[in-house]
């Protein structure tokens, strides 16, 4: 193999790396933050938010339509019809309203209230599905315990639209006291633990990810399976061979003394 080859393929290879190693960074960096997080904390949903319970009758949850007791803290679920019809495509069957939902903790509202989409005769919890769920956290690096009260907003969200997603986390401490967490699509990897609850309690409109929405592309053989990972290994092989083809080469080259 002439020199000449071997600067061909090193310029190829060079062209595989790059092209496939920030879109594979990604992956892995939205694989190790959620590694990170399920070690760190166990999240357990406290209502049937998936109408789940017919097949799993031995497991406890709450139910929404009345006071949540939790730890001394009673948590309330408040919605009023604003008598205004949700947007709806051609694909949606029932007809939603935009609902005022208000949440109280031992009897005092603990933020400004929020609107969702719901039905507007609510009869299970799963009719909160994507706009309001509780969870119960506990960190296992300091013991701590919280009831999480995860929504979604619907102001100004424009249905389909995944970048203009907006979203509020209530934690209810074992001391009564209560902590807000507001964020938005854009501002998400600030707030991990916030959004790792959006994606366990699936109040997101589409699959999205901490920092990149890369990773939860539906997969097919070609991504990421050739692109990045393939195309990414390909250049390293071909980085290898041309460094070894050097290599033999300059050996193989006689050295002249003077």
């Amino acid at each position: 193999m002439t020199r000449k080859k071997i600067f061909l393929i090193t310029i190829i290879s060079l062209i595989f790396i790059s092209a496939s190693i920030y879109p594979l960074f990604l992956i892995i960096q939205e694989a190790v933050l959620d590694s990170y997080l399920n070690s760190r904390y166990k999240i357990e949903e406290a209502i049937d938010i998936r109408n789940m319970r017919h097949q799993t009758a031995n497991q406890y949850s709450y139910e929404l339509a009345a006071p949540i007791q939790w730890k001394g803290n009673i948590i309330e679920v408040l919605t009023s019809d604003t008598g205004v019809a949700a947007p709806k495509s051609k694909f949606d069957n029932d007809i939603l309203h935009v609902m005022q939902v208000t949440i109280k903790v031992n009897g005092k509202e603990s933020s400004f209230p929020t609107q969702a989409w719901l039905p507007k005769n609510i009869t299970k919890d799963s009719d909160y599905l994507s706009w309001l769920n509780l969870l119960k956290i506990k960190d296992n690096k300091n013991n701590i315990e919280q009831m999480a009260i995860v929504q979604r907003i619907a102001d100004n969200w424009q249905k389909g639209d995944t970048t203009s997603q907006k979203w509020r986390v209530l934690y209810v401490d074992e001391d009564k006291q209560v902590t807000e967490e507001l964020f938005s699509y854009l501002e998400r990897g600030d707030h991990l633990l916030g959004f790792k609850l959006v994606l366990a309690s699936s109040q997101s409109s589409s699959w999205i990810g901490y920092k990149s929405d890369i990773a939860y592309r539906l997969p097919s053989i070609v991504f990421p399976l050739l692109y990045p990972t393939g195309t990414f290994l390909i250049g390293l092989v071909l980085t290898i061979l041309a460094y070894l083809r050097y290599r033999k080469i300059k050996k193989a080259i006689p050295f002249n003394k003077k």
